[in-house]
């Protein structure tokens, strides 16, 4: 049983559907993008305690009073037959797969200042009912909403887990043994004959004066513990492996502790849907790795996760992304919001390992992703960023990450974060290799035909004058190493891959000649420098910066470089 789609209207700034949910997924967005109001839209459909309390004005968006509604469909594909026959009366069924919706519609009462709420459960076209927003209904016999909220509070869960348990011993009619009763009664005893006591009840008795207004009546001093508030006495002590009290084990344990106090408040017999908020919040970077996993262990019917941490994303666990993104909307000067998501192929994401998972991950913050090769590259872009203000204040306003694949990964990573909303740019090698069969092949331009639209590839092929599919035709004939008509045509090419975002420059001596050509470096040991970064890229490139002192700052010669290609003023 999970949620499989959810459309929200006017509920604190969003207007939103999506559809076709999975069983994990996880939602990313910026600050103030949606995420935990979202948490909150379900949460009052299908909490209980939260449903019960009447939606106020400062709900709506922008406070306008109009109707807020909130929809959600289920589909229903584990369930056994007792939850299925306490839920039979909502249940519909098409090409196989059962479901059913619930609708909340909340309608502004201009007398009382409250919203009031009318809850449905059913096919809302076909057949439903109408439940009491104040009496359970069956989907809160079957299902248990888990929230997991940002912060934690160990006291308050350690309260709610007694409490639990007391109600669950009651609800079975289990009593605490004879002996419990007996330490309780010989603990009275003892206080009360306790030396030290003594003064101080022989005071509380001195009554003086006031003593015939009492008829009688005398105090005495005892634990305030008792065979019913026995449980309200109880606190949860942490030892460490000796057996030793720790007073402190850190918000990181405290955080996981709360959480796992709080789902053993719900029974087992319900399915369970987790929601969890910021998980990465107290928990630094290896626990953040392997929360999600240890929550999954719980076996949740569905987990919707809402994070800002890379770290939190697994692509192996996580089957589906969403982005929140928000936007301006000039036309009628509101703050509207588009949700984009991307179904992970969890076998394709295997193949690039954890590490790059994260990056990627962290790829899906941005707005624009430069994709590039090579740790030469890289060091080159982390340096610009560090030594040129300019520069990074122009990829803190754009939103732009810059990352290396080390071009195993960009056709991949190009369909999920444009899937998301992401522009990608490409900076690759324009790299003529030596194939087996001895003839040397267009490896750039090959590798990056995919990216262009229809209509750059119909003018390539154009201004090629072969069919740029058959890749064949990349291919020097005999013991050449280069094709006439493609160098000829090399600037021309460059550009219609420019429009695309893609990047590489009319030569094939890679990064190393771009470099230079960068900072305009025109000495006569041009060749030997440019054999020595190639030779070993990435420790040669630092000495000979430091070396030479070289600032790679951006001047105004350099704002044509192949390097800032994706460097564009609005």
């Amino acid at each position: 049983m999970h949620i499989s789609s959810l459309e929200i209207v006017n509920f604190r700034g969003l207007d939103i559907k999506l559809d076709n949910i999975n069983d994990i997924v996880t939602i990313i967005g910026k600050n103030d993008s949606g995420k935990s109001n979202m948490c909150s839209a379900i949460l009052k459909v299908l909490d209980y305690n939260k449903r019960r309390v009447p939606l106020q004005e400062s709900d709506s968006t922008l406070s306008n009073r109009e109707d807020i509604s909130i929809t959600i469909k289920f589909i229903i594909d584990n369930l056994n037959n007792d939850q299925l026959a306490i839920l039979h009366e909502v249940i519909h069924e098409q090409d196989g797969q059962k479901y059913f919706f619930v609708k909340l519609i909340s309608k502004y009462n201009n007398d009382v200042l409250l919203y009031e709420d009318q809850l449905f459960i059913g096919d809302l076209e076909k057949d439903f009912k109408e439940y009491n927003i104040a009496k359970q209904n069956p989907i809160d016999k079957v299902l248990s909403i888990i929230y997991i909220t940002p912060i934690y509070d160990t006291k308050l869960e350690t309260k709610h887990f007694f409490e639990y348990n007391e109600s669950k011993q009651i609800e079975n009619n289990e009593k605490l043994s004879n002996s419990i009763e007996d330490a309780i009664n010989k603990l009275k005893d003892t206080v009360q004959n306790e030396k030290a006591l003594s003064d101080m009840l022989k005071d509380i008795n001195d009554l003086g004066n006031f003593k015939k207004m009492f008829d009688g009546i005398s105090f005495e001093i005892s634990p305030n513990i008792h065979i019913d508030n026995i449980y309200k006495s109880l606190e949860i002590s942490t030892l460490d492996n000796n057996g030793n009290l720790i007073n402190n084990i850190g918000d990181g344990k405290n955080k996981i502790f709360s959480m796992l106090l709080k789902e053993k408040t719900y029974t087992n017999d319900k399915q369970k849907i987790f929601i969890v908020e910021e998980p990465e919040n107290h928990l630094y970077v290896l626990l953040q790795k392997f929360y999600i996993d240890s929550i999954l262990s719980l076996n949740p019917s569905q987990m919707i996760i809402t994070t800002h941490s890379p770290f939190v994303v697994d692509f192996e666990k996580t089957n589906q992304i969403f982005k929140i993104q928000t936007y301006y909307d000039d036309l009628d000067e509101m703050l509207r919001r588009k949700i984009y998501d991307y179904n992970i192929d969890n076998v394709e994401f295997k193949k690039y390992g954890y590490l790059v998972n994260v990056e990627i991950a962290e790829m899906m913050y941005y707005d624009k992703v430069v994709l590039i090769e090579g740790e030469s590259e890289k060091y080159f872009y982390s340096l610009l960023l560090s030594v040129d203000s300019k520069f990074r204040n122009y990829i803190f306003d754009k939103k732009i990450g810059i990352f290396s694949v080390n071009g195993i990964a960009f056709e991949k990573t190009k369909e999920l974060l444009e899937s998301l909303g992401i522009t990608v740019f490409i900076k690759t090698d324009n790299d003529i290799f030596k194939k087996s069969n001895g003839k040397y092949f267009y490896a750039g331009i090959t590798r990056s035909l995919k990216y262009l639209s229809e209509e750059s590839q119909t003018e390539l092929k154009k201004i090629l004058n072969f069919d740029i599919t058959d890749l064949k035709n990349f291919e020097c004939k005999n013991e050449e190493k280069e094709i006439f008509i493609i160098e000829e045509q090399m600037d021309n090419i460059c550009k219609i891959f420019k429009k695309d975002g893609i990047f590489f420059s009319n030569h094939h001596m890679g990064f190393e000649k771009d470099f230079l050509d960068y900072i305009n470096y025109t000495k006569e040991d041009y060749n030997e420098i440019m054999d020595n970064l190639k030779s070993a890229k990435l420790i040669n490139l630092h000495e000979f910066i430091n070396n030479n002192k070289i600032d790679i700052s951006i001047d105004k010669n350099d704002r044509n470089s192949i390097l800032l290609g994706f460097v564009i003023d609005d």
